[in-house]
């Protein structure tokens, strides 16, 4: 039977509501896959961290050694184990080094992104969610982070669920959800260890006294989640302090409560460190900060500082903000600071700033749109600039010439032209579309020749491994076809990303009464000068032209390798 004239016609909304939802997920699914999944080895494993932590799980698969972390055979305790396993496991099932050894983390950036967005969509708004979702993944902290090879997504990612499912529990009362928490929790504290616990506990403990329920927040200590948590998190914990007697030290004392502490680790920064930290870790939504801090002037001057506290709305809002205030504090009081230590409250402030936004839509500020609007405009510029940026400062080229290019600012002018029209004839939802495309192209752009090329060959070791490797076959990586390989001075990120290459430790050049008669070095093209100076009276150097392949146009890469003979036979 054919419907009625009404209900065709109020099929009719329906219907486009759900395909506009459907084409919503589809564009979220195209920008996460670009933003977070595309590329991840078009470039190798960059800085100190990426390479050690990769090798450590390429070691753990190989060995078949689920407990113990070791790097080049010695233990490395500094990090609990989750992202080894999660990393071995991707690498055994996929058998790519650097997309393997990212993809955990990006996958976990997705799904906290997904989930903040059905999270805010059932407690707040479909729009709250729907910000979040594009928000989150084209904003800085968590698309970088989310495509790096390192525990601080792994920490993160479960961490925000747990916090997610705790929020729900003190909604709904119903036990489940601490449950679920508490293995969260647990996985967290797989990840990075006790400081999982101690932040939930403070966020938990500040929401409480928000809110006067201080006996609620002790009522989550109930048997269940407790055991939940142990049986989860603490038999790795257990079994790799047996078969290491040290690791209780190396562990909880040196890398927790020293690196908190004390400067040991050498990371002192003042205690506003993490304000422009945080500025930058939600670019380019950077003005949307903006709202939140608003939204509260305009409640405690409307209600009053008791009163403002209160109503419907309040205890999200409230939850959000002890969220990201928590690791902000927590860590400004630490005598070591990084600024990954933040990534925690991103998501929270995400959150809170889709949040406010969604309620003000209809008439959203100017002032946010166009700040962010002005940033998102350097985007082009800083693009186009890319190979400059990530080459070595001996090896970068005059920067006037290049800001003078119309190549550099034609983008950004245009990208702020359009963005600050789009601001000004009140059209957010147009805006944050070019915003997110425009962080998307960019990324996929970083993943693509040539700009993917300038990178590896400024800031990874691969492209030194591999020449190393085509030139001395499998003798590496302790020699180079029966002469000894060393490295000097060389800057510990390039180090290490050779290292992890090439499967195993370069020898350090050694003193100079130990030097040996004839070798290979790998320095830094820098430090040349200071080498000739200190041994050219001994050797006779020769530069290895085999050993010095171009990139990007013939921009050289950082490093050089050289022969030593000694000048007096030995």
């Amino acid at each position: 039977m054919k419907p009625s004239l009404p209900s065709a016609f109020s099929a009719a909304p329906k219907a486009w509501a759900a395909l506009r939802l459907a084409a919503l997920g589809a564009a979220w699914g195209l920008c996460s896959w670009l933003l977070l999944l595309a590329g991840l080895g078009s470039f190798g494993v960059l800085g100190p961290d990426e390479p050690r932590y990769a090798a450590i799980a390429q070691g753990m698969l190989r060995r078949h050694d689920l407990i113990t972390p070791k790097l080049w055979g010695t233990p490395w305790l500094e990090k609990p184990v989750l992202y080894y396993w999660l990393a071995g496991a991707s690498e055994a099932l996929t058998h790519l080094t650097d997309a393997a050894a990212r993809r955990p983390n990006a996958l976990l950036a997705v799904l906290m992104s997904a989930t903040l967005t059905a999270f805010l969509w059932r407690v707040h708004s479909r729009r709250a969610g729907l910000l979040a979702a594009f928000m989150s993944v084209s904003s800085v902290f968590w698309l970088s982070f989310g495509r790096a090879a390192t525990t601080d997504m792994t920490l993160t990612a479960p961490l925000a669920l747990s916090l997610m499912a705790l929020y729900a529990w003190w909604q709904s009362h119903r036990p489940r959800w601490l449950a679920v928490a508490a293995v969260l929790l647990a996985l967290a504290t797989l990840a990075k260890g006790p400081v999982a616990v101690v932040l939930a506990g403070l966020i938990l403990l500040g929401f409480a006294a928000t809110q006067g329920q201080w006996r609620r927040a002790w009522t989550s200590l109930r048997p269940l989640p407790i055991a939940l948590f142990v049986i989860v998190a603490a038999p790795w914990y257990v079994a790799v302090s047996l078969r290491n007697p040290g690791f209780l030290r190396a562990f909880f004392w040196q890398q927790n409560l020293e690196r908190f502490a004390t400067n040991r680790y050498e990371h002192p920064q003042a205690f506003w460190f993490y304000v422009p930290v945080l500025l930058l870790a939600v670019f380019p939504w950077t003005g949307w900060l903006g709202l939140p801090l608003a939204a509260a002037v305009r409640r405690v001057r409307g209600r009053g500082w008791r009163r403002a506290w209160q109503g419907e709305d309040a205890p999200l809002k409230l939850f959000l903000g002890c969220w990201g205030l928590a690791p902000l504090i927590f860590f400004s009081l630490s005598r070591s600071k990084l600024p990954s230590y933040i990534l925690p409250a991103i998501p929270a402030v995400v959150a809170l700033m889709a949040v406010c936004a969604a309620e003000r839509w209809p008439r959203l500020p100017r002032w946010p749109l166009a700040i962010s609007a002005l940033l998102t405009a350097l985007v082009p510029a800083a693009l186009r600039l890319t190979p400059w940026l990530v080459a070595a400062r001996g090896l970068r080229p005059p920067l006037t010439p290049l800001l003078s290019l119309a190549g550099v600012w034609v983008p950004a002018a245009v990208t702020a032209a359009v963005l600050l029209w789009l601001v000004w004839r009140r059209r957010p939802a147009v805006v944050v579309t070019v915003m997110v495309a425009v962080m998307a192209a960019t990324a996929w752009a970083l993943t693509r020749p040539p700009l993917s090329t300038a990178v590896d060959a400024g800031l990874s070791g691969r492209p030194l491994a591999r020449a190393l490797q085509a030139q001395c076959g499998a003798s590496l990586p302790g020699g180079c076809q029966g002469v000894p390989l060393y490295a000097w001075n060389l800057k510990r990120d390039l180090l290490y990303g050779t290292q992890f290459y090439l499967g195993g430790e370069l020898a350090t050049w050694p003193r100079q009464d130990a030097a040996p008669a004839a070798a290979y070095i790998v320095l830094d093209r820098a430090q040349v000068p200071v080498f000739v100076a200190r041994y050219g009276g001994a050797y006779a150097l020769a530069q290895i032209s085999r050993l010095q392949p171009l990139h990007n146009g013939g921009t050289l890469v950082p490093w050089i390798v050289i022969r030593a003979v000694p000048l007096v036979p030995r």
